[in-house]
């Protein structure tokens, strides 16, 4: 079996820095962005199994770089779970945002900072068909 692909994309260097780390300990590859505009360019290079977005970024919004690749017929079906320490916006799940883009599916998956590690492991797994805790 092959090490699941995650792409952190946080602006907060310390909190990408700490992912990365957990995710590598457990048999991840991984990078970072710590942009909407520079996690494009990565999903296009590194092409990942999965997308860890934090919701306040430089430039576009988290929630806009969901959009994005939603309706991109590449990355349309990439697992994207969104981290955020907003309240708000993890009463609603997003959809108070994801309202405007109806045609969007929103984030496989919601997560408060700072990010609880067994919950993060858990949906990982199981968005990427159980390749993670079962390796």
């Amino acid at each position: 079996m092959r090490p699941v692909r995650v792409l952190v994309v946080d602006d907060d260097p310390d909190v990408a820095d700490y992912l990365t780390s957990f995710l590598e300990d457990h048999g991840c590859i991984v990078e970072s962005a710590a942009s909407a505009a520079q996690a494009v360019g990565v999903v296009e290079t590194f092409r990942p199994d999965a997308l860890l977005v934090d919701v306040m970024l430089p430039g576009k919004s988290g929630l806009d770089l969901v959009v994005t690749l939603r309706r991109d017929p590449r990355w349309s079906e990439l697992p994207l779970v969104v981290i955020t320490g907003s309240d708000q916006i993890l009463q609603d799940d997003g959809r108070s945002y994801m309202g405007s883009h109806a045609d969007v599916r929103g984030p496989d998956g919601m997560l408060a900072k700072p990010v609880d590690r067994q919950a993060l492991l858990e949906v990982l797994d199981s968005l990427c068909g159980g390749l993670l805790l079962h390796a």
